[in-house]
């Protein structure tokens, strides 16, 4: 009977096999599981650290309703991925990559009133998640916000970035205030930056 002419499982689990080559043993045939072939995947599948990133300045919008990108620093490139330093990344391979962002919200200024702060990520320029907001009723208070997400790029030349935006529905003094900000840290850490990302990529 050909291999072609058995029945077809829709539903395989983990100790179904499947007909193979040793190609370390003489190339005998032989079976294999399908726990085997997924530790094996597990085992052999990484991610490459590709882009390293952060901002030491503050980043503020110019005033309530305009969108401000967020920068990570200096202009970098590599085989994998180009950051500008307005913030824009560049992909500049095809796969699978991890991104992680992290920002540090802060109102500064006088007190009184609420700043509404908004942030969200772009792809080719057009929004790609749920707005995220964050609710400022007092100053000097940090709002650490971080996130971490896969994206797959298929298209070389794929961008993202980062925005944020004073949002209308502040009150008061607090209107036109809030932003992304860094810290000095006098404990002997590394300082606190106003915006830090880390890209990965799958090998």
């Amino acid at each position: 009977m050909k291999i072609s002419q058995y029945g077809l499982d829709s539903t395989p689990s983990l100790s179904s096999k499947l007909i193979g080559t040793d190609t370390s043993d003489s190339n005998i045939t032989k079976n294999y599981e399908f726990a085997a072939i997924a530790q094996l995947i597990n085992e052999n599948t990484q991610f490459a650290s590709v882009l390293v990133a952060n901002s030491t300045v503050s980043q503020v919008p110019s005033g309530v309703g305009v969108a401000t990108q967020v920068s990570f620093g200096s202009a970098q490139s590599n085989a994998a991925v180009s950051l500008a330093a307005n913030g824009l990344v560049t992909f500049n391979q095809t796969g699978l990559y991890m991104i992680n962002v992290c920002v540090s919200v802060e109102r500064q200024g006088s007190s009184g009133g609420v700043s509404i702060i908004l942030f969200r990520f772009l792809v080719n320029g057009v929004q790609a998640s749920a707005v995220k907001g964050f609710h400022l009723d007092s100053t000097d208070v940090v709002v650490p916000y971080e996130i971490t997400f896969p994206l797959n790029i298929t298209t070389i030349g794929t961008t993202i970035s980062f925005e944020i935006m004073r949002d209308a529905s502040g009150t008061g003094s607090g209107l036109n205030q809030g932003g992304l900000y860094p810290h000095t840290n006098l404990s002997g850490w590394s300082n606190i930056p106003s915006a830090d990302l880390n890209i990965w990529q799958l090998q």
